[in-house]
């Protein structure tokens, strides 16, 4: 059996208010004073500016390259306005954003272009490649290992192609758990689609909320569900990219002993390769059940060896996540007691189940015993 969905998420629907603007909270000050006291922020730093304010240095793209890509992907797809430029500068590692709050926008893109299918994303690295020009592509910019700020200064001019608008779910085999899915998906986007057929991909890293689908596949992100549901690369089944020189074309049947793997060479390949326009991924169906527990370990290293054993005895969680004590502390602690952990010390580890509701309820049960 087949479904295809519609390609526009619907905006009515949530998913736990993850990618809702509107649903954003503002940390309480109790928070914001715990944050500053375990990050030793100090008072008296200036307030960043708008972004706004913000000016990049002039666009090194000519008007004959602009009107170029505006004829592949339509002139309201081509942004050369400072915003968008500084929008799509570098990620969100520490020392991106403080490069950004600092002022230091060297690096920013030229133009942000906007392609809205495989081909025209094909057409766009075509005419890069012959003017030259570097493309990086884009997603949620939620990277934190450098792998949005190229060494561009021998091209004459750099490119950031955002996949945005490519943000369908086109196919779902409910016979083989496979779901065709466009990259500029965000995470919370995907999960909307998915659910709708009662099915989910199980992938919740911390950069849930912004990711694509296309940079979980590009930089093999891990979630915090991959101790039960894989890594985001053990998802894949098959990739489609475009490159400068044409399609291609990857994938591979369930657990196959053919080689070599050509998936592997795009996988982790943080864009440098191609730019991923569909991916074929393993859904599961939504669970009936979620049950999670938490353990308080007196050191780090006894938490380490507790669920050291249940990785290697079982019941393997779906989630599982210790926290050293640094965090525990500032993740319980109250106002003033930033070191004590809510007065008790030690690790807090996180262990959660999902399935059906008799197996949750056995696997909780037999880890319990176990720890």
């Amino acid at each position: 059996m087949t479904a295809v969905y519609p390609a526009e998420p619907d905006p009515d629907l949530s998913f736990s208010g993850w990618g809702d603007p509107s649903l954003v909270p503002e940390l309480p000050e109790a928070v914001r004073q715990l944050l500053a006291e375990g990050l030793g922020v100090r008072g008296g730093s200036p307030a960043p500016a708008s972004i706004s304010q913000l000016k990049p240095p002039s666009p090194r793209l000519g008007d004959d390259a602009v009107a170029a890509l505006q004829a592949l992907v339509g002139p309201a797809d081509v942004l050369t306005d400072d915003e968008s430029r500084v929008r799509h500068l570098r990620g969100k590692s520490t020392p991106d954003l403080l490069r950004l709050r600092a002022g230091d926008l060297g690096g920013a893109p030229d133009a942000v272009v906007l392609p809205a299918t495989h081909d025209e994303v094909l057409a766009v690295l075509r005419a890069c490649s012959e003017r030259q020009i570097a493309v990086i592509p884009y997603g949620g910019g939620t990277s934190v290992v450098g792998g949005l700020e190229p060494d561009a200064s021998r091209f004459p001019a750099l490119v950031a192609l955002d996949v945005r608008h490519m943000n369908a779910l086109t196919r779902l085999d409910e016979e083989s758990r496979l779901a065709v899915l466009e990259p500029g998906l965000r995470g919370p986007q995907a999960e909307q689609l998915l659910g709708a057929g009662g099915y989910t991909l199980g992938h919740f890293p911390q950069s849930f909320e912004y990711a694509t689908l296309g940079g979980f596949a590009a930089a093999r992100s891990s979630g915090q569900a991959s101790a039960g549901y894989g890594r985001f690369d053990e998802l894949v089944l098959a990739l489609t990219v475009a490159t400068p020189s044409g399609p291609l074309s990857v994938g591979r049947a369930p657990r196959t002993a053919a080689g070599p793997d050509l998936r592997q060479l795009i996988l982790g390949s943080e864009g440098t390769l191609g730019v991923i326009t569909s991916l074929t991924l393993q859904v599961r169906p939504i669970p009936e059940a979620r049950v999670y527990d938490g353990w308080r370990f007196a050191s780090f290293a006894d938490g380490l060896a507790a669920i050291r054993r249940l990785a290697q005895d079982g019941p393997v969680p779906t989630v599982l996540r210790l926290s050293d004590e640094t965090e525990t502390a500032l993740n319980l602690a109250r106002p003033g007691e930033l070191g004590s952990a809510g007065g008790e010390g030690g690790c807090l580890a996180i262990a959660g189940y999902e399935g059906a509701d008799d197996e949750v309820v056995a696997r909780g049960s037999q880890a319990t015993l176990l720890l």
